[in-house]
């Protein structure tokens, strides 16, 4: 009888799988025209589409960080402030948190396709070469020190991937 009920539903209403599905395809194009511009990047391009990824959505942001930042300045600055000042300014921060998180969202989505992209990107290279070479930064020497997966040579940084899963 449950098992009738749900059918019937599912056929009214459409199923969790179908729902789930018409709000991914409209991505899957945008995925794939980003996706065809990354193949013929050299593995510091790939990385560096990444850090622009990152900025862009820090830009998207900034505005509201900086606010945020200058109001919570004012209150580690002066710790002599009434009680209900110091409120004020809390509701204020509140509000702008609650805006950035909006705003985050937005970018997050924004970027969702080149971001979905360079990961599959990173996978392919990773599943035909075994690794990504790349010239070396201070965070790479850090995970170099801590990761077995991560080795510096000169100025070059090989990552290799893990195939024991």
């Amino acid at each position: 009888m449950l098992d009738f009920f749900g059918k019937t539903v599912a056929k009214l209403f459409g199923s969790k799988a179908e729902k789930d599905l018409k709000d991914v395809v409209p991505y899957v194009a945008l995925i794939n025209a980003e996706y065809a511009k990354l193949t013929g990047l050299t593995d510091d391009q790939l990385r560096q589409r990444t850090q622009e990824v990152r900025q862009q959505i820090d830009g998207k942001l900034a505005g509201l960080d900086g606010q945020i930042a200058g109001l919570q300045g004012q209150i580690d600055s002066q710790p002599q402030l009434d009680v209900a000042k110091k409120e004020q300014i809390f509701d204020q921060i509140d509000v702008l948190e609650k805006q950035r998180n909006k705003d985050l969202e937005a970018a997050l989505t924004d970027a969702l396709p080149q971001a979905f992209a360079i990961v599959k990107e990173t996978a392919r290279r990773y599943a035909q070469n075994g690794q990504l070479v790349v010239t070396a930064t201070d965070a790479d020497r850090d995970i170099a020190r801590t990761k077995g997966n991560v080795t510096i040579q000169g100025d070059k940084a090989f990552s290799f991937s893990n195939h024991s899963f």
